[in-house]
Parts: C-alpha cells; structure tokens; sequence
C-alpha cells in the first residue's frame, strides 16, 4: 500500500487485519478531508497494533493534514495589525492573542506528528521517504515556530517602549486585549491610543 502526498510515496507495511479494520477506513476518511476522524481510527489502530509501521506513519502524515489545515484557515484571520494612514498603525491584541494561542495548538499537532515519525525511524531508520517526511515536518513546525517568537517578541516588547498609558485618556492600556493604535509623535517617540481615545482625537 503506498500513500503518494506532496511528492511523498511511502510503502506502508500493514498486516491484512491492519489494512481491513484501520487503514482502510481511514484512508475513506482522508478523501473527504476529514483528518481529525481518520486520525482517531488510525489512534485506536496503535493501541490494538503498537508497532504497526503503516499506522505510525499515517498518524504523523494525518497530524500533518490537521496542521496544515489549521494554518490555511489562519489566512482568513482578520488582519491583527492595520495601517490607519498618516504613519498610525492599529494592533487587535484580542486578535494577536488568538493567533497566538492557534499557532501553539498546530505546532503542538506537528510535534506530536514528529513524535510518531521519530518512532517509525526507530524501527526502520534507513526509509529515505520517512526522514524527507520529518524533514517536511520539522520546516513547517520552525517556520510557524518563528513567527510566533517574533508576535510574541512584538507584544511583549511593546510597553517598554510606548509605557502602558493611553496618551488621550492617560489610563492603562491591556496590549493582548484591546485595539492600541500606535504613532510616531513629533519627537520621534512612538504613542500608543486606545483605538477609540485616537478616533476621537482624529475626528476633532
């Protein structure tokens, strides 16, 4: 049986009680993109057939799927940083904070991925097609790794910067929950507005 995906064609050894009860079913699954289902039968598969080859390597290809999935959606996420004109830029830390917390989840999926790959390399280290596989795995997972450093980096570097007062209001501003909209002022400091507080300021 071969699994043929993004240029992978992996041999999968299966017994035929492997093939019928897991592998097949699984595989139905698959072709209607219903990942998380064909990942819980293949799951269920390793429990009853712990050293099953075919199913480690369907668990590690299918978290994959659910990942990359995950991070296609992640494009029709609103957009958390907006240029509002005039140098203002507006940052939904509600937003940033969600965004966060969905990286960490599909990165979560890819180690777990990684893990099963790891596994199925143990009991046959010398399969060319598995280790490209964890190559494929591993860029993904430091690629989506990076840019949650660097929001992260971004948000947690922002007060120290713009303090962690409105300049309309002068009350406190919470970076991961409101809209702060930031400017450079004449001085060449950076401002930091609650979105409404800068509206107002704009509309007068």
């Amino acid at each position: 049986m071969h699994v043929a995906e993004g240029g992978f064609d992996v041999p999968l050894k299966c017994s035929p009680e492997e093939y019928k009860h897991f592998v097949e079913p699984a595989m139905q699954e698959a072709q209607n993109s219903n990942f998380p289902s064909a990942l819980d039968i293949v799951e269920n598969g390793l429990n009853a057939h712990p050293a099953s080859e075919g199913l480690m390597f369907l668990k590690a290809y299918f978290g994959y799927k659910i990942a990359d999935t995950m991070s296609s959606e992640l494009s029709s996420f609103p957009k958390v940083i907006q240029p509002l004109g005039n140098g203002a830029l507006m940052v939904d830390g509600a937003m940033t904070s969600q965004l966060l917390g969905k990286f960490q989840e599909i990165v979560g999926i890819l180690s777990e991925a990684e893990e099963s790959i790891n596994e199925l390399l143990q009991v046959n280290p010398s399969s060319q097609e598995v280790v490209a596989f964890k190559g494929y795995i591993d860029s993904k997972k430091n690629q989506l790794g990076q840019e949650s450093e660097n929001m992260k980096a971004t948000i947690s570097n922002t007060p120290k910067i713009t303090g962690g007062f409105c300049v309309g209001c002068r009350k406190s501003i919470s970076y991961d929950t409101q809209k702060v909209v930031f400017r450079k002022s004449s001085v060449s400091q950076l401002e930091a507005w609650h979105l409404p507080c800068f509206q107002s300021k704009t509309k007068n």
